[in-house]
């Protein structure tokens, strides 16, 4: 019995750290079938549950057109699942697909950045973000960054670690602000639902996440002096994955950009949204 437990706790933790798996392009070209496995962090209009819980967003309409994509052009009849330690952690969610192998595809609001590029592949983008300073609607608004520190004096910054938003406050602290206090969560939604409920806190946010609390009538104000367009989203893949490639190859097909992707993110973000994507 003793030496059960032990095995058990031995076991235990390499299990709960299981890797993701999918097929590879090459073994799927040899037998004709893939599995692909779809790894998650919930974002808004990216990917989320809807009301009757079933996994939707932008990233999940540009997969299963990418699907459709390689059943008719390659002739390989693809499977999906979908599978997630924690979707309400983004910084596990880089993890999970870094650790994964062959044909396994990360989908969330994940920034392209050349770092990021050294650790896993990704897709070209599919869409610019806008990354904003937000606050409670009664903190003293910020035209210019080089005035933050003085009006959110006393306050917190809350972030994401490992996250692009985790790098501009860090900015925000080595340009403006050297004694910023910084508080970290395991997701952007609950960035959000701190901020929302305290005067004394901020964060940087991408743009359907301040669109979503909106929509929610959150009490939240966005900060001009905080926007930033210089950020890309892309999916993200784990080295290994062979399928890169071919799906550089769809999104430059003229899919990005065409009119059944322009459908897809009308669909998922709004008409809201599609008015900040059209100011870019």
């Amino acid at each position: 019995m003793k030496r059960t437990f032990l095995l058990l706790a031995f076991l235990l933790p390499s299990m709960l750290m299981a890797q993701f798996s999918g097929d590879t392009y090459s073994s799927a070209k040899q037998k004709g079938s893939a599995e692909w496995t779809f790894t998650f962090a919930n974002a808004p209009g990216f990917i989320f549950k809807d009301d009757q819980g079933n996994i939707t967003g932008i990233t999940v309409d540009l997969m299963n057109a990418f699907k459709a994509y390689v059943e008719e052009k390659e002739g390989i009849k693809v499977t999906v699942k979908y599978q997630s330690n924690d979707p309400n952690n983004f910084t596990r969610f880089l993890s999970d697909v870094k650790s994964s192998n062959g044909g396994v595809f990360g989908l969330s609001n994940t920034t392209i950045t050349q770092e990021r590029k050294s650790s896993y592949s990704f897709s070209p983008a599919y869409i610019t973000n806008i990354g904003m300073v937000i606050s409670h609607r009664d903190v003293t608004t910020v035209e210019d960054l080089s005035e933050i520190s003085e009006k959110f004096k006393g306050m917190t910054a809350v972030t994401v670690k490992n996250s692009t938003n985790e790098k501009r406050i860090l900015e925000i602290k080595s340009k403006y602000w050297n004694d910023l206090k910084i508080e970290y969560v395991p997701s952007f939604q609950k960035a959000v639902e701190e901020v929302a409920a305290s005067k004394t806190k901020f964060t940087d946010i991408d743009f359907t996440y301040y669109l979503a609390a909106v929509q929610a009538k959150k009490p939240l104000k966005r900060h001009p002096g905080g926007d930033n367009t210089a950020e890309q989203f892309g999916i993200i893949m784990p080295k290994s994955n062979d399928w890169a490639p071919l799906l550089e190859s769809f999104m430059k097909s003229g899919f990005v950009g065409g009119m059944e992707y322009k459908k897809i993110v009308a669909q998922n973000l709004g008409s809201s949204a599609m008015k900040y994507l059209d100011t870019l």
